[in-house]
């Protein structure tokens, strides 16, 4: 077995692709803002995951022992003084539409990290709850999905209809890949029922770490207890459980890796494919207790990208500039900036 997580190949999309993806996505933000049934006001806000369940400040607890692999960049088991790693952590849970609905309306829950390093690197864990891949192969087809849902959302089943025609015609998306990541969204999404933040397994795009090709993951922990706290049908049952829940102690997960195995079993270019790799830990995240509005106000205004701390493989290249692009067109909504997101977590010690 492939210990070290080497052997990879990647493919990054051209120029003119990333050019056009950037496009895309502003123009996905302007339509949704500018629809009536979203309720953004004409402003323009997230291409996704626009709903926060919760934005907290937690700590991050390297494991005393890391395999050598990926014993690099952030995860660094030992500081200058020879003691176990702590981060710092602003922790942003949310839903994945581009407009706030209802916790019961199906969707993509994800959570995105964020924390620097003590070289000052910033460093941002992004990961959804997709079974450990995207509904989409690359970019350019997630893109094209993204463009139906957003064409649904703001003008209606004729216009997402519309698009869908567009899209096949036009070779973007071929009727065998829509059909897929039909199957992935159905599977994935429509038919699994989240009880719970704490109790959900989440993971993140492939991405370069020393030499060595992973993907992060964050699983439940131990002490999580199934079910949901509270009513399961209520509009923010998820965030009423995730509040719940830390009001009567800490809520932690398992911060894992998955390392390149094979081209077959962990391919790094098609992200519809769920690696088939063991899980192995790198550290605890604990949130301890509910937070104040002012931090959720905070850790709403900051920006997360998939390739800070990371060299970015496969479909992370174009998530990259993408989302550098998304949060570019949203900074009239008090965008954080990453010095200032540095500042905020520096002013809040780990106890």
């Amino acid at each position: 077995m492939n210990t070290e997580g080497t052997g990879w190949t990647d493919q990054p999309d051209d120029a003119n692709t990333i050019a056009m993806l950037v496009e895309r996505v502003r123009a996905q933000q302007q339509a949704i803002a500018a629809s009536a049934h979203t309720n953004l006001g004409g402003r323009i806000d997230r291409a996704q995951h626009q709903k926060q369940l919760l934005g907290a400040f937690g700590v991050l607890r390297l494991a005393e022992t890391i395999p050598a692999a990926v014993r690099a960049g952030p995860f660094i088991e030992r500081d200058a003084a020879g003691q176990p790693v702590e981060y710092r952590v602003a922790c942003r849970f949310s839903n994945g539409q581009p407009c706030p609905f209802a916790d019961t309306k199906s969707d993509v829950r994800g959570i995105a990290l964020k924390f620097f390093t003590a070289d000052g690197i910033e460093t941002d864990l992004l990961m959804t709850n997709e079974g450990g891949r995207s509904h989409s192969r690359n970019a350019t087809q997630f893109m094209a999905v993204a463009d139906i849902i957003v064409a649904k959302l703001a003008g209606g089943l004729a216009d997402a209809s519309g698009k869908i025609v567009h899209e096949l015609s036009s070779g973007e998306l071929k009727a065998g890949d829509g059909i897929h990541a039909l199957e992935i969204l159905a599977r994935e999404i429509k038919f699994h029922e989240v009880a719970s933040l704490a109790t959900e397994r989440y993971w993140g795009s492939v991405v370069q770490l020393g030499d060595t090709a992973i993907k992060y993951v964050l699983s439940p922990h131990d002490s999580s207890v199934a079910g949901t706290v509270g009513d399961r049908h209520a509009d923010d049952y998820l965030r009423e459980d995730i509040i719940s829940r830390l009001a009567n102690g800490p809520v932690r997960w398992k911060l894992d890796v998955q390392l390149f195995l094979d081209e077959e079993r962990t391919p790094v270019n098609d992200a519809s494919v769920a690696w088939d790799a063991p899980l192995v830990q790198v550290g605890v995240l604990e949130i301890s207790s509910p937070p104040s509005d002012a931090d959720e106000t905070i850790v709403n205004q900051m920006a997360f990208n998939p390739a800070n701390g990371f060299r970015p493989l496969g479909i992370t290249h174009a998530r990259k500039d993408v989302y550098a692009a998304s949060a570019a067109n949203r900074k009239d909504r008090g965008l954080l900036a990453s010095d200032e997101a540095r500042e905020v977590l520096g002013n809040k010690p780990i106890a």
